[in-house]
Parts: structure tokens; C-alpha cells; sequence
């Protein structure tokens, strides 16, 4: 979800370049992120998660996979799920361990329904799908399929863009552990500073997937720094509201555009 608002800023960074930007069809995103929490416990969990997303742009459409890899330290009860930290259990005690390797893999969709103007937002439905590719026993990932939908809202006016977006995930079952769906939602705000700068802050907030857990909600800063019209780059933070959240993170994602034709 932290990469959420990245979609967003470079959408918006693309449009204050409009009549310059027609057309590039693929996007290379590499990424990294960094989390450190202690997710209600006594224990410290800190992980690392190397994300790599490879995108074709359509005239109505977008499609893209994100392949990763990961890194936990931990003493149990935290999970990774779509890269985010999840706890899911008390930790066990005992003393902390590093796991790492592959992430888990994401496939995403979002189809341009509406297109936004001055007067009326652009609305973007999108899908999702999560490959378990990460190993269970390792706690990077569920070692479940996961599923979702929704639907992305964007209103630019002027040099500034309102954001935000719904939607609903389905969890892999797990047995022995009831987890349940999940309903998210955030809304943020993005001010162009210069021709190269726009500055954004959200507020991004998911039901708990465990029954009983705070529902985890961020606040979240993105700088996006645009050097070229094919280029960018952005540095975020976030800090967590409540135990079901990391206490920090911070990440950093460049991006290139290219197949102009």
C-alpha cells in the first residue's frame, strides 16, 4: 500500500508534461523499502523488501508484474502479505532470526474508465492478484493466493491533485489461523512545487486481517522528483497510528519510461 501513492505522483507528474508525453508503452519501477515495529509486542521486527515491477502503459489500460525479494528480522508472529508487515500472532520468545529471499509476486491491472478534466475526476478500476512465490516457512509470505479489486480516484486542479481509493482483497486461507478479508481505503493530497517537484501526503487505512487486531493506518509523505519526462524518482516515509502498523518505514522507488512509439 505504500506504493499506492508512487502511482498517483508519477500519474501526476505525467500530466503537467501532457502535450510532451505521447507516448512511451512500458515502465520499469525498481524499488526499495524499509519497516521496524514492534506490532504490539515486546519483540522488534524489522524488514527489507526489494520490489521490481515491470509494466506495459495502453491507451485504455496498464498490466504489469512485480517480482521482489525480502528480508525479515524477527522473532515470529509477523508475516509478510502483498510486502506489507502483518501480524498475525504473538511472538514465540524466542531469540530474533533473519529469513530472507524471494518475495511474493504481484500482478495488477487498472482499465482508465473515465478520464479526468478540469471539472470531473478520472476514475481507474483495478484488479490484483498475488502469486505465492515466497516461502511460507520463512514468514515472507502466507504461501496463499490472494485476490482483489477496486477502483482509484484522481481530481487535479490546477498544480494540485486530490487522490484516493477503495478496495477489497481477498486473504488466502490459513489453517489454524482465521484471517479474514480485506476492505481498504486512503485519501491524499499532491502539490506541484516546481516543473520537476511534487510534494503529497496520504492517509491509508485497512481493516485488521485478524479479528481483534487494530485496523493498521499510516500516514504517509512522498517526495517525487521528475529530472526528465521519462524519469523519476521518489523517496517516501510513513510512520504507523496504531500496533497493527510498522512504527517507521521509509522507501524509495526510480522509475523509466520507454517504447516511444
Amino acid at each position: 500500500m505504500i506504493l499506492l501513492p508512487l502511482f498517483f505522483l508519477l500519474a501526476f507528474a505525467q500530466s503537467i508534461h501532457a502535450q510532451d508525453t505521447q507516448r512511451e508503452h512500458f515502465q520499469i519501477k525498481v524499488g526499495t523499502a524499509y519497516d521496524r515495529g514492534d506490532y504490539g509486542s515486546t519483540e522488534l521486527t524489522t524488514t527489507r523488501y526489494f520490489p521490481v515491477t515491470f509494466r506495459y502503459l495502453g491507451e485504455k489500460f496498464d498490466a504489469s508484474v512485480t517480482p521482489a525479494l525480502a528480508r525479515t528480522d524477527s522473532s515470529g508472529g509477523v508475516v509478510l502479505i502483498d510486502g506489507v508487515p502483518t501480524p498475525i500472532g504473538p511472538g514465540t520468545g524466542a531469540l530474533q532470526q533473519t529469513q530472507y529471499g524471494a518475495g511474493d509476486t504481484m500482478l495488477r491491472g487498472h482499465y482508465y474508465l473515465v478520464e479526468g478534466t478540469t471539472r470531473r475526476p478520472s476514475i481507474t478500476p483495478f484488479a490484483k492478484i498475488k502469486i505465492p512465490t515466497a516461502a511460507e516457512s520463512l514468514n515472507l509470505s502466507t504461501g496463499k493466493t490472494d485476490a482483489g479489486v477496486g477502483v482509484e480516484i484522481d481530481h487535479q486542479i490546477s498544480r494540485t491533485l486530490l487522490f484516493g481509493d477503495l478496495s477489497f482483497t481477498y486473504i488466502g486461507r490459513l489453517e489454524g489461523i482465521p484471517l479474514r478479508n480485506q476492505v481498504g481505503a486512503s485519501f491524499g493530497i499532491g502539490q506541484q512545487i516546481s516543473k520537476y517537484i511534487v510534494l503529497s501526503g496520504m492517509l491509508d487505512w485497512r481493516r485488521s486481517i485478524v479479528l481483534g487486531n487494530p485496523n493498521p493506518t499510516d500516514l504517509v509523505g512522498v517526495f517525487t522528483f521528475r529530472p526528465s519526462r521519462t524519469i523519476s524518482v521518489s523517496p517516501n516515509v510513513y510512520v504507523g497510528l496504531n500496533s497493527s502498523s510498522a512504527d517507521f518505514g521509509a522507501g524509495l522507488e526510480f522509475s523509466i519510461r520507454f517504447g516511444r512509439y
